[in-house]
């Protein structure tokens, strides 16, 4: 009696996939790939991706046919979309192996065409593929990030993968990863008045300020004074995230030098009320207590 497809191990799955026997891998990643759900599998998506990689052409091969799965075949809310995020991981796992920088910066371009899709699993995928090559090359990946800031979302994904704990860590000094940053942070504080109502905005701002406390708790000092910098030329969003990742880096140690520093730069730009004589206030209790004495008479 023969062994079930499941329980083959998976190099042996995805050797069989790259030969033309796909439909077992398939199965696994539809059963176990954790969609729909809240999370997609990603464990799983990347060691099949790493496997197909590792088999060279072949494996190539399947990653680019899984990768073009559309959001017809692989809608959101279904069991599918984990196949193309096998593909979109494949990506990462590559140019984590490219063997020069070119090849590196046409993957990396490639990844970035599935910034922008409509399902949230993809888009999830995006950034974990970055988080590959940014763990065993940061130097040079983030080299090839400079792009990412044309889009909102684009620049949004960057920033997630750029404040992974194991991408930091394997990083020696703020110069790249801040460089990352301040495009974004332009992008962001450039935005049209129109733009700032898009999920792509408001995501890139609170991604923002991950990234901002992610990268000021490996690099306090540099981080600190990049924020006191670029307070004179923050938007109230970016004010905010400004401030709130402040608040977060003190609680976390950020040391008293710091911190004032920072905080005297952020309230420096803070508008005061147009008139201080007509500063009341909230005005919302007022108005129920007044409705209220209305209401007796």
């Amino acid at each position: 009696m023969s062994r079930p497809f499941n329980a083959l191990p998976i190099d042996d799955l995805v050797h069989n996939a790259c030969r033309g026997s796909a439909e077992p891998l398939r199965e696994l990643l539809l059963r176990r790939g954790g969609l729909p759900g809240p999370r997609p599998n990603f464990k799983l998506a990347v060691s099949v991706a790493a496997a197909l990689v590792a088999q060279g052409q072949l494996g190539r091969k399947v990653i680019e046919e899984m990768r073009a799965i559309n959001d017809n075949d692989a809608p959101a809310g279904s069991a599918h979309p984990i196949l193309p995020i096998v593909g979109i991981l494949g990506l990462g796992c590559a140019a984590a192996k490219a063997d020069n920088t070119a090849q590196r910066q046409q993957l990396l371009d490639t990844l970035q065409e599935h910034a922008e899709d409509s399902r949230r699993e993809i888009r999830d995928a995006v950034a974990v593929a970055l988080g590959i090559p940014l763990t065993e090359r940061p130097t040079e990946t983030l080299e090839g990030l400079a792009s990412w800031s044309d889009g909102y979302f684009h620049a949004e994904l960057m920033l997630r993968a750029v404040s992974e704990p194991a991408v930091l860590q394997k990083l020696d000094d703020a110069h790249l990863p801040l460089s990352r940053i301040q495009e974004a942070f332009a992008l962001a504080a450039d935005a049209p008045r129109a733009h700032q109502r898009s999920q792509g905005y408001r995501a890139l701002v609170r991604s923002m300020k991950g990234a901002i406390v992610a990268l000021g708790k490996r690099f306090p000092h540099p981080v600190a004074q990049w924020i006191e910098e670029n307070a004179q030329v923050a938007t109230k969003d970016l004010l905010e995230a400004l401030n709130e990742s402040l608040d977060q880096l003190r609680s976390s140690g950020l040391r008293a030098g710091d911190a004032i520093a920072v905080h005297n730069a952020l309230e420096a730009v803070i508008p005061p009320p147009r008139d201080p004589r007509w500063d009341v206030g909230t005005t919302r209790s007022r108005g129920k207590k007044a409705r209220k004495k209305g209401r007796g008479r």
